[in-house]
């Protein structure tokens, strides 16, 4: 078939592994998880159906490649964010901004990140979040009063993350509006909220380590 053929010239340097990669994450911003299937990565980036499997050993493992990249994509984009300001406070709500501008910018990224099973089943993806935890919790521990320890920290990073993937969600169903066009206001109230959530855990009485935060 020529198109296989042009694939396999295209792709004999090493970079098939990418490109499947890349043409996962745009299947999948098309039809979701589901609809995704090796075969059609392989279609898009010209190569016989069985060439991703010399890369990739099913099709979780490309999922997971993708994943992977998705979470990096993520993470730069949390940094950019991160690096505008200049106190642990802001740098702990800004997370939340950023995540809703991540979603609107990677809308598959997030469908993959939350594929079942599938974060807990890679290694790789577990550093992956854990080097997130990391960028943050500096921040966290700056921000406690005295004698909060790791377990606060921890808490006050969850609550966090609750409350940004609940503004993403909604924002993906549609319930503000288009994604594209309403990201910047979305993201201002996620910022605003995580802002109060952050408050809340500054004041020496403020929610203990295990409570249920409220964004």
């Amino acid at each position: 078939m020529t198109g296989a053929g042009k694939g396999r010239d295209t792709y004999h340097h090493g970079d098939l592994a990418a490109a499947l990669v890349q043409a996962t994450l745009e299947i999948v911003e098309e039809v979701g998880v589901r609809g995704f299937s090796v075969a059609e990565a392989a279609r898009r980036t010209r190569v016989s159906p069985g060439a991703p499997y010399r890369h990739f050993a099913d099709r979780d493992a490309l999922l997971a490649a993708a994943a992977l990249e998705a979470s990096r994509r993520l993470r730069t984009i949390h940094e950019e964010a991160l690096a505008t300001v200049d106190t642990p406070r802001e740098r702990l709500a800004m997370v939340a901004g950023s995540y809703v501008h991540a979603a609107a910018r990677y809308r598959s990224a997030f469908a993959i990140l939350n594929v079942p099973g599938l974060l807990a089943a890679r290694p790789e993806l577990q550093n992956s979040t854990r080097e997130f935890v990391d960028l943050l919790l500096p921040s966290a521990f700056e921000v406690l009063p005295p004698g909060r320890g790791a377990e606060t920290a921890v808490a006050l990073l969850d609550a966090l993350h609750a409350l940004a993937r609940g503004y993403v969600t909604l924002l993906l169903d549609g319930k503000f509006g288009e994604p594209g066009e309403v990201a910047e206001a979305i993201a201002t109230r996620a910022i605003r909220a995580a802002r109060a959530l952050v408050a809340g855990y500054c004041i020496p009485d403020g929610p203990p380590a295990a409570g249920i935060q409220d964004g």
